[in-house]
């Protein structure tokens, strides 16, 4: 399963939002792997896909069989 977390990002790169934090603490804590994607104030286009205009967003991609309802 593959996990991408966007996240807030301030000049030089820096990470700063204590939401994103959080949510990384949460991934971190449960030993789960994710892509750490970020996001500049006005880079409204790159989370557009989510309906929102807020971050954090995790978005989790099944694997083909599991999205399927396969066993195995």
């Amino acid at each position: 399963m593959a996990r991408t977390l966007y996240e807030l990002s301030g000049k030089n790169d820096r990470r700063f939002s204590p939401y994103c934090w959080r949510t990384r603490f949460a991934l971190a804590h449960k030993n789960l792997p994710a892509e750490l994607v970020p996001v500049a104030f006005g880079d409204k286009q790159k989370i557009a896909f989510s309906g929102q205009q807020l971050v954090p967003i995790l978005v989790e991609e099944l694997a083909a069989h599991a999205a399927a309802g396969e066993d195995g």
